[in-house]
């Protein structure tokens, strides 16, 4: 498996909005990967060379968490 680079920028006020969420940047060696934004109102996902977002709220992600199959 490849070795990922995370790196993340986080601001010093508190998540009010979803679009001051903090923004992790996913990097494949030097190829960027995608985009993790967490926010008060979710998790957004953002895959390389996509314009658009894949949005889970928390429920959602709770959800999606507890139904993963553990190994």
């Amino acid at each position: 498996m490849a070795v990922k680079k995370v790196s993340v920028d986080i601001t010093s006020h508190p998540l009010s909005r979803e679009e001051n969420g903090v923004v992790f940047k996913v990097r494949n060696g030097s190829a960027r990967f995608g985009e993790l934004v967490v926010s008060k109102g979710g998790i957004r996902w953002k895959p390389k060379n996509k314009q658009d977002h894949h949005h889970m709220s928390w429920g959602e992600l709770d959800r999606a968490i507890r139904d993963y199959p553990r190994k």
